[in-house]
């Protein structure tokens, strides 16, 4: 078990809050050497989460506001007691604590014994403001309804465990605003305003007597918050001009001469003195760290150390000695006892640890391994915890395959986090204005202190993307795309993509294919032919000649096989549906005297149909084709073939590679040049068709998953992105 460090004091003059006093402190000893504290490490007592509120001569009160807890801390055994209530009142120098309940009485526990040893009914507290305890007496104010002035009460043990109320004398009647100091010896300093001034008084606790009041002078340029500290030899306040730059000031007691120190910004700035020494800092802001987050040690003549790298709170011991709340970035964060060395310097030695360190740590990563963006709208969160969050973040994705980057850089403490110390990634799965591509990635992580404390940290992993295959994907990013030709020659690939919380195709992002296929009169993308994980497209050449392209996943194509001569019998191509119901797509084509074929998908990419069904006539009626996929939810891919008139009509597929009578979806489409196919574009799990205007406006329908309207009104999707072409698909 480990031992804690034994700390004793006496009970003497403590500093009072809130004015300036000249305490005695304790010299002190000089502290162990470094490797010898190191060595001690073992024997640090605990410090529960929270900053120190006080200590008395037996252990030291924290408070913890997230929680709402009071804890104490024995200096002999290291034992934590949890206190009751959201508030504790204390007064400093003080081993008794107030236990207060909306519910119950109002108690006062002696932390030596650990015993409750005054308990008052809250029917005899009624507005009563508690100010802490002592011993065995409770210190509350009253107010006067009328006039607003406070009396003081003190409550105390009286005969069968009752407990006797008595008003304290010798405070003004028209006092106000009274607060507890600190136990200086059988008395305890007190606070208050009357006449409009500010007053320091002792308060005897045997008598209830209130004497010895002197106003309190506090420098008329002194920050609200910290009107400063003071020894026998020194004092030292702070102030802040009208820019806003913090100033210390000190001032020889025995020769009244000042000086200042201009400090800069502060956010919550305070100073104590300890001997010839001002030790002034900035509280610990774990969003934007302060410039004066440091324990500095500052002397009337102007030299000036480092003492702790962090600071957080301080509070005095009842024998007058400084415990800090800080760290450092070798011994972590903790409480450091402030003493003065044989030389007058004060020096820090740490006396108690919360097990958490001042120089940055990555404590854990929480990253899948695999992350399937079909699901959590397309998302996914990528986690790291580390020590603390006042830091820029860097998060680097790397696609292996294709070396494709994408970069954030986070500021956590300003940004949404899971809990106080984790860094959330929300990743959309893109990059940018394009959706990610599936395989394997590799992950970097870096965090750099804004403080400046202690180095970077960085770590690295990997993790594999997956979705579902889209049938029109080329690229392999789960998202379909379109071809389109300009009068070039040049094949163009539009990316189409959308955002997960946003149901509509955002846009299409072109990339070129390549040239030189204007040796083609039709070109037609089919889906998976070949047993890829990507689409394929077949493409005629002017003598008649089909062509087969297999996907390369990257965008691009493979080179072309041969698939045979005599397609220019046939005026209409239509690929990308599997209509036999075999998981294989096939391919349709119309002749010239308008009789509709079905060539069936082998799955082979060196002979990729089998022979030739036909289907039926009359189909010459309709200009263009379109092998949609399923559109609602049969047993087989469908189709659509929009009429000379306009007219779009839905072919329902059967399975066995004829379909149901057709259905009439509506006129008007012939405001396209050209329709497709275009499987789902927004991966809400229905199909979409795809038209583009003559001015080369790409116009999504998003599927309904109904058979009697298979489509909504469409959208543009590439928001005026205009491209000349003489066929799409």
């Amino acid at each position: 078990m480990k031992r804690p460090l034994t700390l004793t004091a006496a009970l003497v003059l403590a500093v009072t809050a809130g004015g300036l006093t000249a305490p005695a402190f304790a010299a002190g000893a000089a502290p162990a050497s470094a490797a010898a504290a190191e060595a001690d490490q073992e024997q640090l007592l605990p410090l529960p989460a929270g900053e120190i509120v006080g200590a008395g001569a037996t252990g030291y009160l924290v408070r913890d506001v997230t929680t709402d807890t009071y804890r104490w801390v024995r200096f002999d055994t290291g034992a934590v007691v949890e206190l009751d209530g959201a508030y504790v009142p204390y007064v400093q120098g003080s081993d008794s604590v107030v236990g207060e309940s909306h519910y119950g009485p109002t108690t006062v526990r002696d932390m030596t014994t650990g015993t409750v040893v005054l308990t008052v009914e809250n029917t005899r507290l009624y507005r009563a403001r508690a100010l802490g305890a002592v011993g065995s007496t409770l210190l509350v104010t009253v107010p006067d309804d009328t006039t607003g002035h406070e009396s003081l009460h003190l409550f105390r043990s009286g005969a069968n465990g009752t407990a006797v109320r008595s008003v304290a004398t010798g405070l003004p009647t028209d006092a106000t605003a009274v607060w507890s100091g600190a136990v200086t010896g059988t008395s305890v300093t007190l606070g208050y305003a009357s006449g409009g001034k500010r007053y320091s008084a002792s308060l005897d606790l045997a008598s209830g007597t209130v004497t010895g009041a002197r106003v309190v002078t506090i420098p008329a340029d002194a920050l609200y918050k910290q009107p400063g500290d003071a020894s026998e030899t020194l004092k030292a306040w702070l102030t802040q001009d009208a820019s806003a730059k913090v100033r210390l000031v000190l001032q020889d007691r025995k020769t009244s001469e000042s000086r200042s120190h201009v400090l800069d910004d502060a956010y919550d700035p305070s100073v104590h003195v300890v001997g010839d020494w001002a030790l002034y800092a900035d509280s610990l802001v774990p969003v934007k760290p302060s410039a004066l987050q440091a324990l500095r040690a500052r002397s009337f003549s102007g030299t000036e150390f480092k003492l702790l790298d962090t600071f957080a709170a301080a509070v005095r011991q009842p024998d007058g000695t400084l415990l800090v709340q800080g760290g450092t970035l070798e011994r972590g964060q903790g409480l450091f006892r402030i003493t003065t060395a044989a030389d007058g310097k004060p020096v820090a030695t740490m006396i108690a640890s919360n097990g958490v360190p001042v120089k940055l740590v990555l404590t854990s990563t929480a990253i899948p391994s695999v992350i399937d963006l079909d699901k959590n709208g397309g998302t996914a969160n990528l986690d790291w915890k580390l020590s603390r969050i006042n830091v820029d973040v860097k998060v680097t994705l790397r696609h292996r395959r294709t070396g494709r980057t994408t970069t954030a850089l986070l500021s956590p403490a300003y940004n949404d986090h899971v809990d106080r110390n984790t860094v959330r990634f929300r990743w959309d799965g893109s990059y940018g204005s394009e959706r990610a591509f599936n395989g394997a990635y590799d992950w970097q992580f870096t965090a750099t202190p804004l403080d400046g404390l202690g180095p970077a940290v960085s770590s690295s992993g990997s993790f594999t993307v997956t979705r579902k295959v889209n049938p029109r994907d080329l690229n392999d990013n789960g998202s379909p795309d379109l071809l389109v030709r300009d009068r070039a020659g040049t094949l163009t690939r539009l990316d189409t993509f959308h955002f997960p919380a946003e149901p509509r195709t955002s846009g299409n992002t072109p990339h070129t294919v390549g040239g030189g296929w204007q040796v083609y009169d039709r070109i037609e993308t089919t889906g998976n032919l070949g047993g890829s994980a990507v689409g394929d497209l077949v493409a005629r050449d002017r003598t008649g000649v089909l062509w087969l392209y297999q996907g390369n996943g990257r965008g691009g194509f493979l080179g072309r096989v041969r698939v045979g001569a005599g397609w220019q019998a046939y005026d209409k191509l239509a690929g990308g549906s599997d209509l036999t119901g075999d998981g294989r797509n096939d391919l349709l084509a119309t002749d010239r005297s308008g009789v509709l074929w079905l060539y069936p998908g082998t799955g082979s990419t060196t002979r990729p149909f089998a022979t030739r069904k036909r289907i039926g006539g009359g189909w010459g009626a309709y200009d263009r084709l379109a092998a949609t996929g399923n559109l609602a939810g049969g047993t087989a891919g469908d189709l659509v073939a929009r009429d000379r008139s306009g007219v779009l009509w839905l072919y329902l597929g059967k399975g066995d590679g004829t379909f149901a009578p057709r259905t009439r979806i509506g006129g008007g489409w012939n405001a396209y040049t050209d329709i497709t196919g275009a499987a789902d574009t927004n991966a809400d799990g229905r199909n979409d068709l795809v038209g583009i205007t003559g001015h080369g406006d790409t116009v999504v329908h998003k599927g309904t998953g109904a058979w009697k309207t298979p489509f909504q009104p469409g959208y543009e999707a590439n928001y005026g992105s205009a491209y000349e072409h003489d066929l799409m698909s």
